[in-house]
């Protein structure tokens, strides 16, 4: 839980200061000054307002031929309050994140004793835990299709294709829990068993992996399509619950979008 909370701040604070280094090479370039708008017999008009040093005040009026001006003081201006409003999200994300430190119920039950922690039921399972009780709550092997072929993977298990093992040797190299085909409930009834199911150790959140290697076959491709389509319609879509990876006699495996799944959805 705080693994997950921290990330998730931490990302925030990433993307925050990003926009304040955006904001500080925007306003580098933009015009000094402010944009006012007035009111002249029933038309407004615009003007480029510009603050001296010695605190006197210049408006310039900008006419429809200068309309560039306007946007760059208007697109200033906005992003002079969204940098205020930045640096506010920035020190209120720091202050979380230490608070959420501070504050890890996890820690509180690893700081025990061992001795302490044998007598003790924590509160949150820890990972170990964690990934113990989803490998009980998701066995593999439930597909019965025969296995004309056998590929052996690193961990010992027996798959149907080089790619599979492929497959699962690379969630095994990135310590990623996985089971080889396990069994589905669509939520329009249907059994599938996909190749994977695979654990987001870090968030706790199960996802599926089905790999096409075939898709140089016209009725294979089709089948491809339909059950993809399938799998979106019942209850698990692509990139929320499921993966997919594709493979055909002129397009080879790929280990690094593979290895690129695995970063974004899986670690």
């Amino acid at each position: 839980m705080k693994q997950d909370l921290c990330s998730v701040l931490e990302q925030e604070i990433d993307e925050t200061r990003n926009v304040l280094q955006r904001i500080t090479r925007d306003l580098k370039r933009l015009p000094k000054g402010k944009l006012e708008v007035g009111r002249v017999r029933n038309r407004y008009v615009q003007y480029h307002a510009v603050t001296w040093k010695n605190g006197r005040q210049v408006r310039e009026y900008v006419g429809r031929e200068n309309m560039k001006l306007a946007e760059q003081l208007a697109q200033q201006t906005y992003e002079n309050k969204a940098k205020k409003a930045a640096e506010r999200r920035l020190r209120g994300l720091e202050q979380a994140l230490k608070l959420a430190v501070k504050t890890d119920l996890m820690e509180v039950y690893i700081r025990e004793s061992p001795e302490r922690r044998k007598l003790i039921i924590p509160l949150l399972s820890t990972d170990e835990q964690y990934i113990e009780q989803w490998y009980a709550e998701h066995p593999g092997d439930k597909n019965s299709f025969m296995k004309t072929t056998a590929y052996t993977t690193v961990k010992g298990e027996t798959v149907r294709s080089k790619s599979e093992k492929m497959i699962a040797d690379a969630y095994y190299a990135a310590g990623v829990p996985y089971v080889y085909e396990p069994t589905v409930i669509l939520s329009n009834g249907k059994t599938k068993y996909p190749d994977f199911a695979v654990l987001n150790v870090r968030l706790r959140r199960t996802m599926y992996h089905e790999h096409f290697g075939m898709m140089d076959d016209d009725e294979y491709r089709q089948n491809t399509m339909l059950k993809i389509r399938e799998y979106n319609k019942n209850g698990y879509p692509a990139g929320e619950c499921m993966l997919f990876t594709f493979e055909g006699e002129n397009i080879p495996f790929d280990q690094e979008e593979l290895d690129e799944l695995i970063r974004v959805y899986l670690m």
